[in-house]
């Protein structure tokens, strides 16, 4: 494998137009009649509304004439035997199976005709600020220390003060209770220190790269991003104090062979309600909560509220299931063009995902082609799925509620359920 970074990216892209832009301040040009200039722009820069787009596609015309072609599901990854390329913007991922193809595709974007500027930043042990430490036992553990820090000196809990007092309420990332609007509640008492908003963004971004465990902490208090009281305050506080004590943590890899793709998917139904806000739609809203797993790995999962209000346990389940596969399908599509790339463990002539759901009624709605009085209202929308649960690609099983990751991703836990799921998920 091999990181490799684009300087000056967008100029390196010839403009498909003619744009014209005024004289910079402080560069005076002289001409023979004295009528004001404009300059004629030769390339590509940054700030242009179509720059990203013209960048686009000269890196995609650059690695198309190599050989590699474009997923049909994700634009940003190429493809060709034996390579895979992962671009993000200026940023690229290069994985082999040989390290002579990654490095003769290097050469060849550096002196072939298109010149590209790039720095060769060698094996992959960071990107995009996720730190990548690998095991002698072949394991691996991705992690985000510098953004974590970040978290913590916003909201000042590097030092020794108040919050680093207790070591009990650091355990776990919340309490027990959902979160609610809280229009009386008492102001915030630090908002002369931090930004509110700033916390939700960096905390997003780390529960959406490394830290599952966090995600429906985090949501919950974004969702209160407008108006902050003194309460969402105190548990976006607590979620860092959580991080206090795991600041280095992140999510360890440990492949195993034995398994493929597996969707562990579960609901909260009308998780949010409570009698302080019982005159808000919202409140009844149930959370989806799921996560995607190869080869007992995590490679993606989710903590939101669902936009429709359902009518039971089963219902909420239903909506949840159908959302999970909406990622599924597609995944599942690419794995099969990755196969064609590297050796992946599918099963032939099709690609089997299992599902794990731990309701009984949701998993009758999914493999039963038949309505109920009580099911008939279901949307459309959330059938998608039955033509590959008939055609068996997709399996739903039942799972003991105990063992079903996706519970952390739905609710606060106690602490002795929490530990374990996180250990199921995380490896720690």
């Amino acid at each position: 494998s091999k990181s490799i970074d684009f300087v000056l990216a967008f100029p390196q892209a010839d403009l498909e137009e003619d744009i014209w832009m005024q004289i910079p301040q402080g560069v005076t040009i002289e001409s023979e009649d004295g009528e004001p200039r404009l300059l004629k722009l030769c390339k590509n820069l940054y700030g242009l509304k179509q720059g990203s787009n013209n960048w686009f596609k000269h890196l995609k015309k650059g690695l198309m004439t190599r050989g590699l072609k474009p997923s049909e599901i994700d634009p940003c990854l190429y493809l060709k035997e034996g390579l895979a390329v992962l671009t993000y913007v200026d940023d690229c991922i290069l994985v082999s199976s040989d390290q002579k193809a990654i490095d003769e595709l290097v050469d060849s974007l550096k002196n072939g005709e298109e010149k590209f500027l790039l720095t060769d930043e060698g094996d992959i042990h960071k990107f995009l600020g996720i730190e990548i430490n690998h095991f002698e036992d072949g394991s691996f553990e991705i992690t985000q220390p510098h953004l974590t820090s970040r978290i913590l000196q916003l909201f000042g809990l590097d030092r020794n003060n108040e919050w680093k007092s207790s070591t009990k309420s650091r355990l776990l990332p919340s309490e027990q209770i959902i979160l609610h609007r809280d229009s009386e509640g008492e102001q915030r008492k630090y908002t002369d220190k931090w930004n509110y908003r700033t916390a939700v963004g960096m905390l997003t971004y780390l529960q959406g790269n490394t830290r599952p465990d966090i995600s429906v902490h985090v949501h919950q208090c974004a969702r209160f991003s407008i108006d902050p009281k003194r309460s969402h305050e105190r548990a976006i506080i607590r979620i860092g104090r959580y991080l206090l004590t795991s600041r280095e943590r992140g999510i360890i890899y440990k492949p195993d062979t034995s398994k493929g793709l597996e969707c562990y998917v579960d609901a909260d139904f009308a998780g949010s309600w409570q009698k302080a806000d019982a005159e808000s739609a919202d409140s009844v809203m149930s959370r989806t909560g799921y996560v995607l797993m190869y080869a007992g790995c995590p490679i993606h999962w989710v903590s939101k509220l669902q936009t429709e209000i359902a009518l039971s346990t089963a219902e909420a389940e239903y909506i949840a299931l159908s959302q999970s596969l909406r990622e599924v399908v597609p995944l599942m599509s690419m794995m099969k063009e990755l196969k064609d790339t590297f050796p992946i463990e599918i099963q032939i002539p099709n690609f089997n995902c299992t599902v794990h759901e731990d309701n009984q009624s949701c998993i009758s709605m999914a493999t039963k082609q038949k309505f109920s009085p009580r099911t008939k209202h279901i949307a459309l929308k959330y059938h998608h799925f039955r033509s590959y649960v008939n055609s068996k690609q997709i399996e739903v099983h039942y799972i003991n509620t105990h063992d079903q990751l996706a519970d952390c991703l739905t609710k606060p836990l106690g602490a002795n359920l929490f530990f374990n799921l996180r250990k199921m998920l995380m490896g720690w």
